[in-house]
């Protein structure tokens, strides 16, 4: 369901993945701000809004984290 963390989770994941497909690629941060301009059009009010953007964020971060790991695990290695 458009909005909740699983839903920006998942459609990130299917972006990174559709990159290894040959076609154009696009940046996890150029999608991160297409969902953005989606959330902008799509909400219903400021409160939606808000909560939207919030679990976009937590998407985003988890992304990160299971792509590229904590800074702490990097500065170890």
């Amino acid at each position: 369901m458009f909005g909740t963390v699983r839903y920006y989770t998942d459609f990130l994941k299917a972006q990174v993945m559709y990159n290894f497909s040959g076609e154009e690629m696009v940046s996890l941060s150029e999608n991160y701000a297409r969902l953005n301009k989606e959330i902008n059009v799509k909400a219903k009010n400021s409160n939606e809004k808000v909560e939207y953007l919030l679990n976009l964020e937590k998407a985003y971060v988890i992304i990160n984290k299971e792509m590229f790991g904590l800074k702490e695990e990097l500065a170890v290695l």
